[in-house]
């Protein structure tokens, strides 16, 4: 039943982006639900700990933290899962879901513009100035980013004021597309996000919201696993923590 539900959603192609709905036969499959802003750090972790490990073969999908989420508890297969916020986490170890969890990484939240936008902006406050049409943001229901960002928002005082200018996105990574596409003049994305484009720039770090952490967690599709505890907990280990680093996340 696994194969079939996780086939449909390889098919379907919704809103995750999957690396690789299939492997080698030979190889143990390790399926990684993984939170959009973590996709160039967990292709990287993906590449060594296959060369490392060659009986494996770890497929992560990449999508926003609440679909993701859904996805396990519709029956998708998943031994385990990197949300941008611990209230999913939370949720399925409430569900039962989850055998263990661990807080692993850290994030901030900045705002951004496009190269196209000539702007001395400095502040969130400059959003409602006449030059910035359209701010992007994540979908608060399904998207950590879009729920911290909403909460910068109102302890500013802002979000009402900018409701005409919003523009929802189905994951932190599509925020950051708007915005280098110029569907979008500003944002509101991971500090982790920015960094990895060259076309948005980085007006300021954004506070007022919840500590953007990151847990890790072993799902109960794990259990009978061996392969997938051990790359649980090598994830943990500087090594691959190293990998987070480089990529601008704070470790735990």
């Amino acid at each position: 039943m696994f194969k079939k539900v996780f086939t449909t959603v390889c098919l379907l192609g919704i809103t995750l982006t999957i690396s690789g709905c299939h492997s080698d036969e030979a190889k143990v499959d390790i399926y990684v639900l993984t939170a959009a802003s973590m996709t160039e750090a967990m292709e990287d972790i993906k590449k060594l700990y296959e060369k490392e490990h060659e009986d494996v073969a770890l497929i992560p999908s990449y999508g926003s933290s609440g679909q993701l989420k859904d996805q396990i508890t519709q029956g998708a297969p998943a031994h385990l899962f990197l949300p941008a916020a611990l209230t999913w986490m939370e949720e399925l170890d409430r569900e039962s879901v989850i055998l263990e969890y661990d807080p692993l990484l850290e994030n901030e939240l900045v705002l951004i513009k496009g190269n196209h936008i000539e702007t001395d902006m400095t502040t969130l406050e400059e959003l409602e100035a006449d030059e910035i049409a359209s701010v992007a943001i994540g979908h608060p229901d399904i998207v950590p980013a879009g729920s911290y960002a909403i909460q910068a928002l109102e302890e500013r005082e802002l979000y009402e004021a900018l409701s005409d200018k919003i523009i929802f996105a189905s994951n932190v990574r599509e925020v950051l597309t708007y915005v280098e596409t110029g569907n979008a003049d500003a944002g509101l994305v991971y500090k982790t996000d920015a960094y990895s484009s060259d076309n948005v720039d980085i007006v300021t770090i954004v506070g007022g919201h919840d500590a953007i952490l990151y847990p890790i967690g072993l799902l109960e599709d794990a259990a009978e696993t061996t392969e997938a505890r051990d790359f649980y907990e090598w994830l943990q280990t500087e090594e691959a923590l190293a990998i987070f680093a480089s990529y601008g996340f704070g470790v735990r």
